[in-house]
């Protein structure tokens, strides 16, 4: 005796820009060589999208626009919590420069800081800004 599921199920890959469909020539046609026109032909193809650049550093309200501006209406973008706030080792350099500046100075000189490093004003600042760049995918 089986469940019956209503939960809809979405499946993709993990950002339209990897390397492996890129270099396989077997996916995108020629004619997509920029991301702008692989991330509108990716989305004629599948339904969902891992963002995986948001991981790396945080997205800027005018990437998000164009990422909505590419897609469909119902075409979900899943994106990857920024390294920070998973608790993962995120680059400095990655910060925002004036966050950057606010470190103290041990923290500036590490090529690596973690969310605890960072006072809670600077980490509430961070939120709102990964935040406040995603209000065009609203």
């Amino acid at each position: 005796m089986g469940i019956a599921m209503t939960a809809r199920i979405l499946v993709g890959t993990c950002s339209w820009t990897d390397p492996t469909l890129i270099d396989s020539g077997a996916f995108y046609p020629p004619e997509a060589r920029t991301p702008a026109e692989r991330l509108r032909f990716y989305a004629q193809n599948f339904p969902i999208v891992e963002v995986d650049s948001t991981y790396y550093g945080l997205p800027s309200e005018r990437n998000a626009a164009l990422w909505v501006e590419r897609t469909p209406a119902d075409f979900t973008l899943d994106l990857k919590a920024y390294a920070l706030f998973t608790h993962h080792p995120t680059q400095v350099r990655s910060l925002p420069k004036d966050v950057r500046e606010a470190l103290d100075a041990k923290a500036r000189q590490k090529a690596n800081v973690y969310y605890r490093d960072l006072p809670s004003e600077l980490r509430d600042e961070m939120w709102q800004r990964f935040a406040s760049a995603l209000l065009p995918l609203d």
